[in-house]
């Protein structure tokens, strides 16, 4: 290996190699001893290659020369690292290290780190004292966070503006989460989010927008921004049973259908009934929402009719209430069952970002809030849908006979 390399690069290699036989007290200044290594000789072999000839080498026709270093700092994810950088005197053009840029000050991990901080819910001063541990002592001034940190707003503004109309969304799931946004204000407010399985079988976040409440106004005007960006309708559209937010989607995707979160329609059920019937009465609820085929589901619907109507009349008449919408989900491939009948998919995500902002309390503003919610929601990973060839064939049929209806 070293054969390969020129005369400067190798004598980096073992003037640097003393001081890695020196035992460093850390291993963090063993690996910036590593890193300063590396790069001193990537900056020699450059230099070579532009030149054309190795150190004190006899090439006629070349043009330029070394002509000593010049000390330079950079900062990377293990601290400070002095280089020295080669030199060039009479080329015909200017030579400037592709390696490490004029101007370059830190390596781009470091601005990866800064704004996972930030959106963490890390403070802007925060941010600064932990980074300035990882890089050094000169560390980065507030300014520099600030517009580090700002390309993620950047990025969601970017995001939230994209056009949809190349998405081909199966099935689409709304639901709202409830933040501190404004830290002037003790009034928690709603973010209406929405997730959809695409076509391919993927996952993918569509939208996330500021609501005073999870009303049917503020769903009206997030599903007027998702037709405005071209969003075709879903096939299925999956909601919590909010009345503002079912008119809101019967006005908007027309075409779609719709399916009541089964959870939520137990979870109602159930506070209609005494505690000591609670385990008998959901086991019930689970056969009608849990039956192998609607014709089943039916039946266990008239069984809990016989079995609990007469001692509690509201459940039962809750449960009736619009049990059609929950049942939408028979229609669909058997394998996506799990996925369409509740809103745990959204729900388990929004657990996941309460988790990680607890320690913020509030957003001190509105682009902060949605910004770091788009972030955390970005990053969570969760599976899609299986797209095998008999829920390709069923979800065809579907759409056909959809077309037809229309049509006719």
């Amino acid at each position: 290996m070293l054969k390969s390399l020129s005369k400067k690069a190798k004598n980096v290699i073992e003037e640097n190699l003393s001081a890695l036989m020196e035992l460093p007290s850390s291993l963090m200044e063993l690996t910036r001893i590593g890193a300063r290594l590396m790069l001193q000789s990537a900056l020699e072999e450059e230099v070579t290659a532009y030149l054309e000839r190795d150190c004190y080498e006899r090439k006629k026709g070349c043009l330029g020369s070394r002509n000593g270093y010049k000390h330079r700092t950079v900062k990377v994810g293990n601290g400070d690292i002095g280089l020295r950088m080669p030199q060039v005197r009479g080329p015909i053009s200017p030579f400037h290290s592709k390696l490490l840029p004029p101007r370059l000050t830190r390596m781009n991990e470091i601005e990866e780190i800064i704004p996972l901080l930030y959106m963490n819910g890390v403070s802007t001063r925060k941010v600064k004292k932990a980074v300035g541990k990882l890089i050094g002592k000169k560390g980065l001034s507030h300014q520099s966070v600030s517009r580090i940190s700002g390309r993620v707003v950047e990025e969601f503004n970017k995001w939230k503006k994209r056009d949809l109309s190349e998405l081909n969304v199966i099935y689409l799931i709304l639901d709202g989460i409830r933040l501190g946004v404004r830290g002037g204000t003790r009034e928690k407010e709603a973010v209406l989010v929405a997730w959809a399985f695409l076509e391919d079988g993927s996952r993918e976040l569509i939208g996330v927008s500021l609501g005073n409440q999870e009303s049917y106004n503020s769903w009206k005007g997030f599903l007027e921004d998702l037709t405005k960006r071209r969003m075709v309708d879903p096939m299925l559209i999956i909601t919590d049973g909010c009345s503002g937010l079912i008119k809101a989607v019967e006005e908007h995707f027309p075409s779609s259908e719709i399916q009541r979160c089964t959870k939520h329609k137990t979870e109602n059920v159930l506070d209609k009934v005494l505690k000591a019937d609670r385990d008998k009465v959901r086991d019930s609820v689970r056969k009608v929402f849990y039956a192998p085929t609607y014709e089943h589901s039916k039946e266990a619907t008239e069984q809990f009719k016989k079995n609990w109507g007469r001692r509690y009349p509201s459940a039962t008449e809750c449960l009736l209430e619009d049990i059609e919408a929950c049942l939408t989900y028979y229609k669909y491939p058997y394998r996506h069952w799990r996925r369409i009948r509740t809103t745990n998919v959204v729900e388990r995500s929004f657990r996941e970002v309460k988790r990680r902002t607890k320690v913020i309390g509030r957003f001190n503003d509105e682009e902060r809030a949605l910004t770091m919610l788009y972030w955390q929601l970005k990053e969570l990973r969760w599976n899609g849908i299986s797209m095998s060839g008999d829920a390709k064939a069923i979800l065809a049929n579907i759409r056909n006979s959809r077309i037809e209806s229309v049509a006719a």
